[in-house]
């Protein structure tokens, strides 16, 4: 019976690092989601806090995808912008890192919910939609216990209608315009 337990004691404590490596794992495709929220700057036709979440799967051994929706607005002159982003992109987790950190390049798509609401509750607002694809880098730093810490920096290229709100009139052009957006977030993760 003493020789069981001495055993058993043992095998617990040689499991005890791969346990404690296992909790450091940034990057597991056994627990391969991920939930996130993520606060930061939105950087394009005017400069704003960003707050938002996302979702991260680890689809493979080589390939993790996130899908995420962002909210940026600024009040400009008499009117409010908002723009709520939803996406996605993939990364690359096993470029460059190890067990507890990587670094990643990311590539996606997403689209932009523009909306112009005027300050004054009897002028008309205005809305469009634009398409766009991002690239950047994400930094993923493990804590511990599941959670992680995770920076990004990312380009978005968008196209839609030119719009805008002024006094009475709101109005979109019928050409398609490009607009460029540079967003640093940084976000808190749970492993689930």
């Amino acid at each position: 019976m003493l020789n069981r337990l001495a055993l058993a004691a043992l095998f617990s404590s040689a499991a005890l690092p791969t346990a404690r490596a296992a909790e450091l794992d940034v990057y597991q495709t056994q627990r391969p989601i991920k939930l996130g929220a993520r606060v930061g700057v939105w950087s394009g036709d005017y400069s704003s806090p960003a707050i938002g979440g996302h979702i991260k799967i680890a689809a493979s051994e080589r390939v993790g995808l996130q899908g995420f929706a962002d909210h940026a607005s600024r009040k400009l002159g008499g009117v409010v912008r908002h723009d709520n982003v939803v996406g996605f992109n993939a990364h690359t987790p096993v470029l460059i890192g190890s067990q507890s950190w990587f670094l990643s390049p990311t590539l996606g798509a997403c689209v932009d919910f523009r909306v112009d609401e005027p300050l004054s509750e009897r002028l008309p607002s205005n809305a469009d939609i634009l398409f766009g694809v991002n690239a950047g880098a994400m930094g993923e730093f493990a804590l511990g216990r599941g959670w992680s810490l995770e920076s990004t920096a990312t380009g978005y290229l968008y196209v839609g209608n030119g719009s805008g709100t002024s006094g009475w009139t709101a109005g979109a052009s019928n050409k398609l315009q490009t607009s460029a957006v540079v967003q640093v977030l940084g976000s808190l993760n749970y492993q689930l």
